[in-house]
């Protein structure tokens, strides 16, 4: 048992869902707001007045001059699309969408797999089977605000072709296959979304509905019309296998921060719980999606015995005035939350000491409930990154204000021989973006690139001979392990040039250790010492 729901022209649906004053007005969409805009989508209402789909907008004008327009974005369409099949998993658990990218259907058409579902959806002995489960799907699409056709029958392109020919009205359901297919070569194989060409093609032989495009001979089909007409013939002589093809529902985002010690003080959790919430929206934005309610699980640790805890979970369900994707009018309301819930009010569970106090918490978890985000959610989300780099400014003018202007610096690059002399430090000024280098790809595989850190000042090595360099020299002591593979030397010498500077002269060399570290060190041949310069990350 298969159902298809179909819903017809859903951009116009969405248009009448936000503005139900147009119902009863002629609508259009168009791809641009502008007089030379292309007409994507005319209602009824329009096309009686002779407005049709590829027409400028300035044309349409000309023809209905209280024509009602819009602009919508695919994004929102989207949304509306995943807003369905959200809606129509609560009757099935297996639901196909058809993309655009779909040969067969437009965006807008659902299958639902119907396989185990009878004893969920009781029929009455007077009534088909399914019919309950057909009623239950059409009331689900319904409460979205939407019409459409929904199809229960037996096959993916019988159920798809009655709920195209139906154009979004009511419930229908065929009990057997034989019935089902008489009734889907009735329909016209314009209301499928056949390619112009094909259709006109056909059309001039007389072939004008399913029934009339099945008995053609499959061979001349394939050999006049191409391989796309072909399937499309497979598919409605029943000669094509074409199963039910699910999407997995989307993961219910949800963000985890574990804390190295335990934490009671406010402000310190609310630092924490902010980039969980950040990254939390940020997920929500890209699937067009605005909260609704905020989750938020702490995981709180008591004392039970001298040696021994035990954690306890607190969940708070924090609702906002409105679907928002503001993380600052989020987080005034968890830290509300958090002052009127002390952690001392939180018992572990029977059994154990009931008297004893909080420790602090370990961990935290949030998660949401959403809804389709509005463009203007979007549009303020997408403009306030991550990164404020203007409140990063302000706190960069509090710092010098506070400790002087040499308080804050940054590292710049110089032009000099030795190492230590390759980089300087200078008065910062303005925060900028951030622009990493892309990462080279070798052979399909991506590589980061190393960071060679440099200490202020080399580091004196301990003194070892020069005979278990390679295998066995403790650079840093124990706890790092040994040095099991070392690369070099790499000399630079220098300062012969400027007489009374000293002559340097050094052997650098990359130290791999038995923990995976590489140090980066070098012998002073001068002093005949050893030093640490920097590690490799």
């Amino acid at each position: 048992m298969i159902a298809c729901v179909d819903v017809p022209a859903l951009p116009l649906q969405l248009v009448w869902r936000d503005r139900p004053e147009w119902r009863a007005l002629p609508v259009v969409i168009l791809d641009e707001d502008h007089p030379q805009g292309t007409v994507l989508w005319a209602c009824e209402r329009a096309r009686a007045q002779r407005i049709l789909p590829g027409m400028r907008y300035a044309h349409a004008l000309s023809l209905v001059g209280g024509l009602r327009a819009e602009v919508m974005a695919a994004p929102r369409i989207t949304a509306l699309v995943d807003e369905l099949a959200a809606a129509l998993r609560m009757c099935s658990p297996s639901v196909e969408v058809a993309r655009i990218t779909d040969r067969d259907a437009t965006e807008g058409t659902f299958w639902l797999d119907g396989a185990g579902l009878a004893r969920t959806f009781v029929d009455a002995p007077h009534e088909p089977a399914g019919t309950r489960w057909g009623q239950a799907i059409a009331a689900a699409v319904a409460r979205l605000g939407v019409a459409a056709a929904t199809i229960v029958g037996c096959t993916r392109f019988g159920t798809y072709a009655l709920a195209r020919a139906a154009r979004g009205r009511g419930v229908m359901v065929v009990s057997n296959d034989v019935d089902e297919r008489a009734a889907a070569r009735q329909v016209p194989l314009a209301r499928l979304d056949v390619a112009p060409k094909l259709r006109d093609a056909l059309a001039r032989l007389a072939v004008t509905t399913v029934g009339e495009l099945v008995r053609l001979p499959a061979g001349g089909v394939l050999e006049r019309f191409g391989s796309d007409a072909h399937r499309l013939y497979e598919l409605a002589a029943g000669e094509r296998w074409d199963p039910l093809v699910p999407e997995p529902p989307p993961d219910a985002p949800d963000e985890r921060v574990l804390l190295d010690d335990p934490e009671r003080d406010v402000d310190r959790l609310l630092f924490s719980i902010k980039a969980a919430v950040d990254r939390l929206l940020a997920r929500l934005a890209a699937r067009h999606r605005a909260l609704t309610v905020l989750h938020l699980e702490l995981t709180v640790q008591h004392g039970v015995h001298a040696n021994a805890v035990q954690a306890v979970r607190a969940a708070h369900a924090i609702r906002p005035a409105a679907a928002t994707l503001d993380g600052r009018g989020l987080l005034r309301l968890v830290r509300l939350r958090l002052e009127g819930a002390p952690l001392d009010e939180l018992t572990p569970a029977s059994g154990s000491n009931r008297n004893a106090r909080s420790v602090g918490v370990i961990g935290v978890r949030v998660w949401a409930d959403d809804q389709a985000a509005t463009r203007e959610q979007l549009n303020l989300f997408a403009q306030r990154p991550r990164r404020d780099l203007r409140a990063a400014d302000e706190a960069v003018a509090r710092l010098r204000a506070e400790l002087g202007d040499d308080a804050v610096v940054k590292a710049v690059v110089r032009d000099a021989h030795l190492p230590e002399a390759r980089f300087g430090w200078e008065r910062f000024g303005q925060m900028v973006p951030a622009a990493p280098r892309p990462l080279r790809t070798v052979a399909g595989h991506s590589w980061r690139p190393l960071v060679r850190r440099v200490l202020m000042r080399p580091k004196l090595l301990p003194a070892s001979s020069p005979h278990v360099r390679d295998d066995g020299w403790l650079i840093n002591g124990l706890e790092h392990g040994a040095v099991v593979r070392i690369h070099g030397p790499f000399v630079v010498s220098g300062g012969w040039w400027a007489p009374g500077a000293g002559e340097v002269c050094r052997e650098y060399h990359f130290a791999e250790t038995r923990r995976g570290e590489c140090l980066w060190v070098y012998f002073d041949r001068p002093r005949r010492r050893w030093f640490q310069h920097g590690a490799v990350e």
